[in-house]
């Protein structure tokens, strides 16, 4: 009886330790799954070439208003993203330098410490696998000296060929305020990403602002924005800045309205 209780005592110990190394294996880390972080430009939409609004001469009978009216039709999207979202937008740019830690069950973890207008954060970047196309993403950040977890600034999911995003941005933690969706054909070079803004009970609830390149036409950038007042269509080059608008509301017709060059000041200019 006594070698007998051995034997099963020994077969229980080796069906333990079994169990223990398959679960150790089971978890080690599936490395070609790992979440590759996307571009910022997934993520944030560039308003640089839309950052002023054109100067003149005092005085001169110059106009400008093709570029100013571009400008200010743009400039809602850019305050609505570019200054209220530039915690978790630096945050984010500090993700791309780090190394994530593997949690288990397709889990990885991006966490560290930044610095914004001289307030510490710690932020927590969390992605996980969804399947052989897409994973997930999850932003959390607090103040350093916070003795809250955080709240949540945006999520998304992302394919890991890098080829098409979408991302909900929230404030306080649970008011979606932004939805954004991005696609790049990495062949032609063609890109795209579109904002939608979603606070309920806001004016502009529902309105959008999209913005594509087309590196092989001459106006390689457009926007197209939508807003309660209407529709304004806004083309242009990257390189020289030249470009025209379109906006029936403002100028009363469907025609193209241009402006010069950069080195031309951005001065109105008949449509060629």
């Amino acid at each position: 009886m006594k070698k007998y209780l051995n034997f099963r005592s020994f077969v229980a110990i080796s069906l333990s330790i079994s169990i223990l190394f398959l679960g150790a294996s089971c978890d080690k880390e599936p490395v070609d799954e790992r979440p590759e972080l996307p571009p910022v430009e997934s993520l944030v939409m560039d308003f640089s070439d839309f950052g002023q609004q054109p100067g003149g001469m005092k005085g001169t009978a110059v106009s400008y208003e093709s570029f100013l009216h571009s400008y200010l039709s743009v400039f809602f999207w850019n305050v609505a993203s570019t200054v209220t979202f530039a915690v978790p937008v630096a945050a984010y740019g500090h993700a791309l330098q780090q190394n994530p830690v593997y949690l288990g069950d397709h889990t990885w973890e991006w966490s560290f410490d930044f610095t914004v207008a001289n307030l510490n954060y710690k932020a927590t970047l969390t992605g996980a696998r969804i399947s052989n196309e897409e994973f997930s993403m999850e932003m959390v950040i607090a103040l350093s000296a916070a003795p809250i977890q955080g709240v949540k600034w945006f999520d998304g999911v992302v394919r890991y060929d890098h080829t098409h995003a979408t991302w909900n941005l929230y404030k306080n933690g649970s008011v979606k305020v932004l939805e954004a969706e991005w696609n790049k054909d990495y062949e032609s070079g063609d890109a795209d990403m579109t904002y939608t803004y979603t606070e309920e009970g806001h004016e502009e609830d529902g309105s959008y602002i999209m913005l594509a390149y087309m590196p092989e036409e001459f106006y390689n950038a457009a926007y197209t924005i939508s807003l309660a007042a209407g529709v304004t269509n806004i083309e242009w080059n990257t390189n020289t800045k030249e470009g025209r608008v379109k906006d029936p509301v403002k100028f009363g017709d469907s025609e193209w309205h241009c402006w010069d060059t950069d080195e031309n000041g951005l001065a109105d200019k008949v449509c060629e």
